[in-house]
């Protein structure tokens, strides 16, 4: 049998799965997670079911199970199917961004380590997503071997959030609180101030779109590394800055938060990269994110 047709998920669950994601974006602009069941028939293919979410912390670029009640949840499904070939898939979201995994998401994949073979899926609200086999061990031979392969979506419907999951989604999914000041502005390498200048009823040039599509393009780029752990706090920090001193100009000036690791992330998986320019008056923002919008340049989508 081949690994690319043995795992299966009927739009039932895989649906639920998506609510559940769509729901904490909706609701706190967050991740979620939870675990599913991953059943094998008489024909050896698994069939992921019994989507379920539990007691977690969450914020908007991570998210954590509580132990406990991964255990009570391992241990009432363990009972009722009773099948020693039975697997444990652990799912989460990545609400806008794309599917990847992240250093996070490979710390977890790593702590579910068995004697055979482990399960992780990651979904984002385009119902985009990464399936992944983790191979520990083949016989008597340790392994450490990992598969992203398709998952076999049968689906007729869609998204359907119900009123019993908007009430298990606010008693069992906590929000981490960041506290950290936003709106430091760098022009030129240097602190300014956020106010801006009254230029009356100047309209920016057209040939200013170019090198502000640019900036746009330019902080999504440094933006989606950072979030994919393929730079440092540090050299994302800098990269901004020089940012900052290349396009800051009289109609905008690039802003960026300082802080933590954590802190900076649940802020950049929550904004576009238009969020991170202040403009001078709101007539020259209208001109430039009107244009942007038309041409699809900014945002995680």
């Amino acid at each position: 049998m081949e690994l690319d047709t043995m795992f299966n998920i009927t739009e039932k669950w895989w649906y639920r799965i998506l609510s559940w994601a769509k729901l904490a974006y909706e609701e706190d602009k967050n991740e979620i997670s939870g675990l599913a069941t991953a059943v094998p028939n008489n024909k050896g293919h698994y069939w992921i079911e019994n989507v379920e979410i539990m007691k977690q912390e969450n914020s908007g670029s991570n998210t954590e199970l509580d132990g406990d009640a991964v255990a009570a949840y391992k241990m009432k499904y363990g009972m009722k199917y009773n099948n020693p070939n039975m697997k444990f898939v652990w799912w989460h979201s990545h609400h806008t961004m794309d599917a990847f995994w992240s250093g996070t998401d490979l710390t977890e994949i790593d702590a579910w380590k068995n004697n055979s073979f482990s399960l992780a899926l990651v979904v984002n609200l385009k119902e985009e997503y990464k399936f992944r086999v983790s191979v520990w061990k083949a016989g008597n031979l340790d392994l450490s071997q990992h598969y992203d392969i398709p998952l076999n979506i049968c689906r007729d419907n869609g998204v359907f959030i119900t009123n019993k999951m908007k009430k298990d989604y606010k008693e069992l999914c906590e929000e981490k609180h960041s506290y950290l000041g936003y709106g430091t502005t760098y022009k030129n390498g240097k602190v300014i101030s956020n106010q801006g200048h009254l230029f009356g009823s100047n309209k920016p040039k057209e040939t200013k779109q170019s090198i502000y599509n640019d900036a746009i393009n330019a902080i999504d780029k440094v933006n989606a590394k950072f979030i994919a752990d393929e730079i440092t706090l540090k050299k994302w920090t800098k990269t901004m800055r020089e940012l900052a001193s290349k396009y800051s100009s009289n109609d905008y000036d690039i802003s960026f938060p300082m802080g933590k690791k954590q802190d900076i992330l649940d802020i950049i998986v929550c904004s576009e990269a238009v969020d991170f320019i202040d403009f001078r008056t709101s007539q020259i923002e209208e001109f430039y994110t009107m244009d942007v919008m038309g041409w699809n340049y900014h945002g995680w989508h």
